[in-house]
C-alpha cells in the first residue's frame, strides 16, 4: 500500500483545521442553543397566556349561560342545585357538631 502525497497532505490539513472549526463552531452552537431555548420559553409563555384568556372566556360564558337560564325561568335545576348545596352545607355543620361532641366523654 502506497501513501499518496496528496492524501497525506489532505489528512494533515484536516487534522489541523478541524480543531480550529470546533473552537469557532462550538460557541456558535451554544449561542444557537441559547436562542432556541429562549424561543421555546417565549412560546410557552404565549401559550400559557392564551390558555388563561381562554379559561376566562369559558368562565364568563358559563356565568352568562346560568344567568340566561335563570332569567328564562328554565333554571329550576340551577336553583335546585343551590338548594342541594345549601342543604349539604347544613349537614356538614351539623355533622361537625356531632363529631365535636362525640370526642368528649364524661368521667364516672
Amino acid at each position: 500500500m502506497q501513501i499518496h502525497p496528496t492524501s497525506f497532505l489532505l489528512g494533515l490539513g484536516a487534522a489541523l483545521v478541524v480543531p480550529l472549526f470546533t473552537r469557532v463552531l462550538r460557541p456558535l452552537a451554544i449561542e444557537a442553543a441559547v436562542a432556541g431555548m429562549g424561543m421555546v420559553e417565549e412560546g410557552r409563555r404565549l401559550v400559557a397566556e392564551q390558555m388563561e384568556t381562554f379559561e376566562d372566556i369559558v368562565a364568563e360564558a358559563r356565568a352568562r349561560r346560568e344567568e340566561q337560564l335563570i332569567a328564562e325561568g328554565n333554571g329550576h335545576h340551577v336553583e335546585a342545585a343551590v338548594e342541594v348545596e345549601s342543604a349539604g352545607d347544613e349537614a356538614d355543620r351539623v355533622g361537625s357538631r356531632r363529631r365535636g361532641n362525640s370526642g368528649r366523654r364524661r368521667a364516672s
